[in-house]
């Protein structure tokens, strides 16, 4: 009986473990923003993201494209980003062609921490996620 305890004990340790390890590596990975996130229920929701720049524009990437604040997209494209302290208002677009570029983006910048997200999600080719390419509107 003993055993059973003790099997069990490491395997909740384990789930609990695989469960915090990746969102402490995103959060130690490098630079996170915080995506104001519009819900079905009308509240809004922070959500921590990774991002990624390139000539000016930068792009995030949660959710797929069924995801509702994804959908809401097409008829409100004003996203909410805090980063570095400062909240800014960009215009967001759908930018699934560019799903590659974004994940290049990322490895360059995030490094390891691309590397073990990677492993823990299946990697680039498991990914659904649609990247969001941000234009800045002001510097609120």
């Amino acid at each position: 009986m003993k055993f059973v305890y003790w099997f069990l004990g490491l395997l909740v340790a384990t789930v609990a473990l695989l469960s915090v390890v990746p969102i402490v590596v995103s959060e130690l990975g490098g630079e996170v923003v915080t995506l104001e996130r519009s819900e079905e229920n009308g509240e809004t929701s922070r959500i921590r993201v990774w991002i990624v720049d390139n000539d000016g524009v930068s792009w995030i990437e949660h959710g797929d494209i069924t995801s509702y604040w994804m959908t809401q997209l097409v008829t409100s494209n004003e996203v909410v980003l805090a980063r570095k302290g400062q909240t800014n208002t960009y215009e967001g677009v759908q930018d699934p062609d560019s799903h590659d570029f974004y994940h290049e983006l990322r490895r360059q910048k995030y490094g390891w921490a691309d590397q073990f997200i990677e492993l823990f999600s299946g990697g680039r080719e498991g990914c659904d996620g649609v990247p969001v390419k941000l234009l800045l509107l002001d510097d609120a």
